[in-house]
């Protein structure tokens, strides 16, 4: 199953519901032994009826981070995440799924081009470019034969059942054109009723009238929609609608609590619906309390809510939706960055601690940005951008920078649509955070200045505040230390004005940093000293942390180099305490130089090499500059990154 030198790839050029995952997945399992470093598996979406195929760029992305590649050493083009992905599949052995692809251009930039890695490769259409250019291995499925098909149904109905009824389980087996998807759905549904004979399972079959004109039969004879329809009939009609309403849900599964917000229902109701549904095989439970369908029953299911709902019913269905996410995500982010909250109004208490909340986002990440799709797409702007700004922080933290990018251009573009002032300083002064750790300095600058502007505009004070104080970490980046000592002077004012100590902290401690760098030591001890004591008073162990690293550099730049290494070591336990694995590396960067001054080169190094093992994945361009710093030819002291502020976010 493997070609020597581009690894293998396997090919299957049939129709929906056949069941190339099944078997791709099953042979996936059957030979994990084989690629003891990792499986690699991603739903290509070639044939999704409600959202474009994914792009080489977003599943190397995935694939990248999944690995074990930092977000932010991905790279933005696709030909050098490309590069990467083969570099670091080179000399191990992965299994790679392919699900659904459209065409040989999708697949061929997500080939590992080593013979330990093999590639399957499913699809609908037969991909002769892969076959003609990169050696792979075609391998057609046809329906099943009429023994495997009665095979099949004897495993679901039991072979006496079967037995006592051969021609009526031949009928049904050719009304369902062979075809394991089809077959499943009408066995699960005669499994549910002991009580029906076969003959006359077949004979409502036949009597079905369904129309599925994009998913005929391999010989064009057969509707399989007949079948999706003959099930579907036979559900309460509370179980129906929700079926309908499912197709408009965003992302690729959903929970009981969007379901029921979908169809409108209490969560007993759609709980109730749920189990019919699964039961009827139309929904799977693919995970505890996640729920998702095959793309033909999507399909199935926008057509028929195309037909039974009104524009105004649908439109509806998806306010309610993604009415129950922007509280949610809303309430999410309160407890991860109070910081930032749309307001200082308390949030809805959906989540008991700050850890249920992250449990919820985690858990929702693959569906919220295709709920800021969706609410744009439905011109729904004050959803759009409401949900990017509550995921702010959470892409910060989790470091898929470029996904918090792209998601705040989303929001971007639906509120520039609107007179929402709010949603469009919210949305760029995202995109200039996003920007600036992507290390886009001139862009983030831009956003920051468009978003000051427009909350100046809203006479917002926090908005202001906040993206000042954003402003001054740019500035910083730029080389513009009075610009950034402005800007920082700005947002304490503004913090003030509002009662903000968290803000007013942040804005003391960026300040310290600043009037360091201005040879003002003494000053900036004093200014970190209130922040270190505003940020006590909130017990807020991240603040001190930032703060005690700020006067480890104050300082060390007055020459305390004992003092520092104090500071600076109390900052690395409490960085290390809240999993902030970025700035602990900047206070070990920073330990490591104020070592090498004190005159003990062994132990500067120590530190300069824990920066590193931290860096190597998170920030390789830092990791750069501080290996320039090791001892050996090239090596130098205090590369210029080491003196930059830890950052606080904004």
């Amino acid at each position: 199953m493997t070609d020597g030198s581009r690894g293998g790839k396997r090919r299957h050029p049939t129709s929906a519901g056949i069941g190339k995952t099944t078997l791709a997945v099953h042979l996936a399992h059957l030979m994990a032994d084989r690629f003891p470093d990792g499986q690699l598996y991603i739903d290509l979406r070639g044939y999704d009826p409600s959202r474009p195929p994914l792009s080489p760029q977003e599943v190397l992305h995935f694939f990248l981070h999944a690995i074990g590649v930092a977000p932010q050493r991905i790279p933005n083009d696709t030909e050098s995440q490309s590069a990467l992905y083969r570099t670091m599949l080179a000399g191990r052995r992965f299994l790679v799924v392919l699900d659904n692809a459209a065409d040989a251009h999708q697949v061929r930039p997500l080939l590992p081009g080593t013979p330990d890695c093999l590639v399957l490769v499913t699809s609908r259409n037969q991909l002769l470019g892969l076959v003609a250019q990169e050696g792979a291995c075609p391998l057609a499925l046809d329906v099943l034969t009429p023994e495997d098909a009665q095979d099949f149904m004897m495993r679901r109905l039991g072979a006496g059942r079967v037995a006592a009824e051969p021609e009526a389980v031949l009928e049904i087996i050719a009304l369902c054109a062979k075809l394991p998807l089809a077959l499943a759905i009408v066995a699960a549904r005669a499994a549910a009723h002991p009580g029906f004979t076969l003959a006359s399972v077949a004979e409502h079959l036949r009597q079905t009238d369904g129309t599925l004109d994009g998913f005929a039969g391999p010989d064009g004879a057969v509707d399989v929609r007949k079948v999706f329809s003959w099930s579907y009939s036979e559900l309460s009609s509370r179980a129906a609608r929700l079926f309908r309403f499912l197709a408009l849900r965003p992302g690729a599964d959903f929970t009981l609590a969007a379901a029921a917000a979908l169809a409108d229902l209490p969560v007993s109701g759609a709980r109730i619906a749920l189990r019919e549904l699964t039961g009827s095989r139309l929904v799977t439970e693919h995970l505890p309390g996640r729920y998702t369908y095959h793309d033909l029953l999507h399909a199935y299911a926008s057509e028929l809510s195309r037909v039974h709902e009104t524009e105004a019913e649908r439109r509806a269905a998806i306010r309610r939706v993604l009415n129950y996410y922007v509280p949610h995500a809303k309430a999410a982010a309160a407890l991860i960055d109070p910081e930032s909250a749309f307001s200082q109004d308390p949030p809805p208490a959906a989540f008991p601690a700050e850890a249920a909340a992250m449990s919820w986002l985690v858990a929702e990440r693959n569906v919220l940005p295709g709920a800021v799709h969706l609410a744009s797409e439905a011109e729904l702007p004050g959803h759009a951008w409401q949900l990017a700004h509550s995921l702010d922080r959470f892409q910060e933290l989790r470091g898929d920078w470029h996904e918090w990018a792209a998601m705040q251009n989303e929001a971007l573009e639906a509120a520039s649509t609107s007179e929402d002032l709010n949603g469009r300083a919210y949305s760029h002064r995202g995109l200039g955070r996003a920007y600036s750790l992507l290390r886009r300095y001139d862009l983030a600058l831009h956003h920051l200045e468009q978003a000051l502007r427009l909350f100046t505009q809203l006479d917002s004070a926090h908005g202001q505040a906040h993206t000042h104080r954003a402003l001054s970490w740019v500035m910083t980046r730029k080389d513009g230390q009075e610009a950034a000592l402005r800007h920082a002077e700005a947002a304490l004012d503004l913090y003030r004005s509002v009662g903000h100590l968290g803000g007013q902290a942040d804005s003391m401690n960026s300040m310290s940093w600043f009037l360091t760098l201005s040879g003002q030591g003494e000053c900036a001890v004093t200014r970190a000293h209130q922040a270190l004591v505003l940020h006590r008073k909130l017990d807020d162990g991240l603040g001190q942390a930032r703060v005690l690293d700020t006067l480890g550099f104050a300082h060390g730049h007055l020459g305390n180099h004992e003092m520092a290494i104090r500071y600076y070591q109390q900052a690395v336990v409490l960085f290390e305490e809240h999993e902030d694995n970025y700035n602990r590396a900047g206070s070990h960067s920073r330990l490591g130089d104020t070592y090498e001054r004190a005159g003990d080169d062994e132990t500067a190094r120590r530190h300069w090499e824990v920066a590193l093992s931290i860096l190597g994945e998170l920030d390789p361009s830092w990791a750069a500059e501080i290996s320039v710093k090791m001892p050996g030819p090239g090596g130098c002291s205090a590369a210029r990154r080491s003196y930059l502020p830890a950052h606080n976010g904004a």
